[in-house]
């Protein structure tokens, strides 16, 4: 048999035949995975997805940069010139990722070949995973030791006896994997934990058996960018440390959702799977198999458990993938010949009517956009539901939505259908190959016809393979299924004299407000923003806030080492189907537009943002953009993004400079003297260690600030800077980072041009603050880090006067007001929403 994949296998043969050994310090570690298909808000949304869904290949690439000083002129000091030429070199290595699950039995009687199937793969350059079980090895284990082997529904039940003898098992065989591909040459680690993270999935009935909620790649990226091959054990650990068990199937199916490898191998001692008569079943497609499967009586418990997870992995995975269940001797003969031995598991396709409870409205929508375009005018889809409920066209769509038809009737009471228009996602013939089968299958016993032009070359031999007879003419060639011969000459006439097509006429003129190539149908009154930088402690506030948000969505989560996980993997507190995008800046444009994108969070380090910026500015999309770097906090075409003090012009902008955590509460405790000052005012400030960033460095190190405060940049720094230049006069500043995690505490000195009394001073900063919940003044206490962590708030108190020098205590959070909640008030401002959605229920 022919298998789906074998084309994308003969594809990474060639072009991969020769691997780029890197060797020097890696950069960018990026594994990419499809998106997998849901109903959302919008068309080019769901174009996206399903483009994303259908053609996305898996891949890790690794970047290497080398720096080299060369010198010339070795005779430099007789002439007294020397000349330096420092190029920095990158080498991609990019490979192609193949998960093979191991059972237990081929380690114990066939690891020989076993050995020789994964070298063979990592020669042509498919870059194994390998998970590996061991059950008839542990069953041996727990017979020695007197214990009985329990399964319910084919899980193993692991009580703590059992999970001990289970560890010890799974590491020894671990490393037989690892030292015979060691000893053929083939370098490898052993995972043994460390990348699932579950949580026990019914204690009372399984005891330690695990459901995995994460999945964690950081160690199989370090393997294969070194290149070896990892070799993962199916035990997992909760949030707390404790190891439960994992089927292995499980663990290699659902580390396969994570990766989208190119393939996924089973390698087994019986080379597939048996169906009821004991013979292996060559080929099961799932979207047309799995409900009559799974009423057979021979399928249970093992069985009736990896069909369940077959379906649950593949659904989520690009069309394309395919499961093969082989021995590893057969490996090779089921990859590429076409007569295969084993068993290949795929989603297949079905054909799904307007009138199926299965049918998506929006995804056939997105099918039908990508396949006509929008030139000349806007598809009234509303018009289109409503004339498909009332039955005056029909339509078909296969269980991908790459390939779908509107029929009508050809005339009043005809038995022949009028094919009006196919839709095929990518407008070629080799993206409808794989549902020539499909429509051969739903024309079989029906009559069809349909027209098309003589000059398409391509679509006509494409329509001759699932016609049952068809006609050429000088300009027009016609097509039919199941017409009698009688009947052929006047149905042909009848379709030639068929006008335009139904869309024709429903669609009207591009209006001023829509561009014809930016449909954003369904809003359902949300504005559709994009976060850059999603995977940092800012990006998680932002998250957690559009989340919460009543009139923002959050369309694109970017970030470039969770690239194609899901959110949640991240966030695991949201319920979103949203996977991790990786925006670039040659990129953002396309991202923008394809999204309906209306806004960017950029929470970005410093010195990023300007290419993305430059990418929008040279395009027609203009979303409004709210940076959170330093970046354009000195650029007068950027708006200062203090709402408290600069409301009014935030609401005309674009571009907003969003302020730095340290310089929001130094300026707003400033602002109110700014025109009173005689010296520069002097700014001592603690943070917590989040505000030097997820990225591990010396003042985010737990160890070295146990018991410590770390002083750091200590003039010029960037925030000193930014406060000066927004007040319009100096100010000195001195951070420092504190051993708690998150807040800041400044304590402000200021040398007035008068005295003035405390109550004078607190009366000052409520009348200046007054009406904005946000800044808290606290007429008699000293504000607290503590507090005020984990809030939305500013507060200013601490107040100590002697004549004119007065020193103010502020606090706030430096993730939050200090960060993601200014960031959430400037896009409210910037789309006209209430300024505080999303933050009052908080407060």
């Amino acid at each position: 048999m022919l298998r789906s994949s074998n084309k994308l296998i003969k594809t990474v043969i060639k072009n991969e035949s020769t691997l780029l050994k890197c060797k020097n310090n890696e950069k960018i570690v990026s594994y990419s995975s499809s998106t997998s298909i849901n109903s959302g808000n919008g068309i080019y949304s769901q174009i996206k997805k399903i483009e994303d869904f259908v053609s996305k290949k898996p891949s890790v690439t690794k970047v290497t940069s080398s720096s080299a000083t060369i010198n010339f002129n070795t005779s430099a000091k007789s002439t007294g010139t020397a000349v330096d030429y420092s190029k920095n070199v990158k080498i991609k290595d990019h490979k192609q990722i193949v998960l093979v699950k191991i059972g237990g039995g081929v380690i114990e009687s066939d690891i020989s070949s076993l050995i020789g199937s994964l070298n063979f793969l990592k020669k042509i350059g498919l870059f194994p995973i390998v998970v590996h079980g061991g059950g008839p090895q542990l069953n041996a284990e727990l017979a020695a030791a007197g214990e009985t082997a329990e399964y319910v529904e084919g899980l193993r039940v692991t009580p703590p006896s059992v999970l001990a003898i289970a560890q010890r098992v799974f590491l020894r065989e671990n490393l037989k994997i690892v030292e015979a591909l060691e000893s053929s040459g083939t370098k490898a680690r052993p995972v043994t934990q460390g990348v699932y993270q579950a949580t026990p999935l019914d204690p009372k009935l399984y005891g330690f058996v695990g459901n995995v909620t994460k999945i964690h790649t950081d160690a199989l990226a370090s393997c294969i960018t070194n290149d070896y091959v990892p070799v993962i054990s199916s035990l997992a650990m909760t949030p707390e440390g404790q190891v439960l068990n994992i089927n292995a199937d499980v663990a290699a199916l659902e580390l396969a959702k994570s990766i989208n490898p190119l393939k996924i191998l089973f390698i087994n001692t019986t080379a597939g799977m048996k169906d009821g008569d004991g013979k292996v079943m060559q080929h099961i497609k799932l979207d047309e198999q799995y409900a009559e499967l799974m009423k057979q009586p021979w399928v249970k418990h093992g069985t009736k458990l990896k069909l369940k997870e077959f379906k649950s992995c593949l659904d989520v995975l690009p069309p394309s993938t395919s499961i093969t269940i082989t021995s590893p001797d057969l490996l090779m003969k089921e990859l590429f010949a076409k007569d295969g031995h084993g068993t290949t598991v795929e989603r297949g396709e079905v054909m799904h009517s307007h009138e199926s409870p299965a049918f998506d409205e929006t995804k056939f929508c997105a099918l039908i956009e990508k396949s006509t375009g929008t030139k000349g005018g806007r598809i009234n889809y509303q018009q289109l539901k409503t004339d498909l409920s009332r039955g005056v066209v029909k339509a078909f769509v296969n269980s991908h939505y790459t390939a779908g038809i509107l029929v009508r009737p050809l005339s009043s009471g005809s038995s022949v259908s009028y094919v009006d228009q196919f839709f095929f996602f990518n407008n070629s013939v080799q993206s409808t190959e794989d549902s020539e089968s499909i429509f051969k299958k739903m024309f079989e016993n029906s009559s069809y016809i349909w027209k098309e032009s003589s000059s398409n070359q391509l679509s006509n031999e494409w329509f001759k393979k699932i016609a049952t007879g068809f006609v050429s003419g000088s300009s027009t060639n016609v097509f039919w299924t199941n017409i009698d011969t009688g009947k052929i000459d006047s149905t042909v006439k009848e379709c030639l004299s068929q006008g335009s097509t139904y869309l024709s006429g429903i669609t009207t003129a591009a209006s001023s407000t829509y561009a014809s190539d930016k449909l954003l149908q369904d809003k359902n009154h949300k504005f559709r923003v994009g976060l850059i930088g999603a995977r940092g402690f800012t990006g998680g506030n932002l998250v957690r806030l559009i989340d919460g948000h009543p009139n923002l969505e959050l369309a694109i989560a970017s970030s470039s080492t969770n690239f194609g996980k899901p959110v949640t993997t991240e966030f695991p507190q949201l319920k979103s189907d949203l996977k991790f995008d990786n925006v670039k800046p040659e990129n953002i444009d396309i991202f923008t537009r394809d999204h309906g994108i209306d806004g960017w969070f950029m929470a970005l380090p410093d010195k990023i943002s300007t290419p993305y910026i430059q990418t929008l500015e040279n395009s027609n999309e203009s979303p409004v953009l709210v940076d959170l770097s330093s970046d354009h906090r000195f650029n007068e075409k950027w708006t200062y993004g203090q709402p408290e003090t600069n409301r009014a012009a935030i609401k005309e902008s674009k571009l907003i400079a969003n302020p730095g955590c340290y310089a929001t509460g130094m300026f707003l405790t400033l602002k109110p003297f700014t025109n009173d000052l005689v010296t520069p005012p002097s700014c001592f400030g603690i943070s917590g260690y989040s505000g030097a960033g997820s990225k591990p460095s010396d003042k985010n190190d737990p160890a070295r600030l146990s018991d410590n405060i770390l002083p750091y940049k200590l003039v010029q720094h960037t925030h000193e800077l930014e406060v000066s230049h927004q007040l319009g006069s100096p100010i000195y500043f001195m951070p420092h980072v504190g051993q708690f995690f998150q807040g800041i505490t400044l304590t402000i000195s200021m040398e007035l041009k008068y005295p003035l009394t405390k109550e004078q001073v607190i009366e000052r900063y409520q009348k200046f603050y007054q009406n904005e919940p946000l800044i808290k003044i606290d007429k008699d206490g000293i504000p607290e880090v503590k507090s005020n962590s984990g809030k939305h708030t500013v507060t200013i108190g601490g107040f100590a006067v002697n004549g004119n020098h007065l020193v103010v205590v502020t606090t706030l959070d430096n993730l939050l007001k200090g960060a993601a909640t200014q960031a959430i008030q400037n896009m409210n401002l910037c789309l006209g929403l209430e300024e505080l959605a999303s933050i009052k229920n908080e407060l």
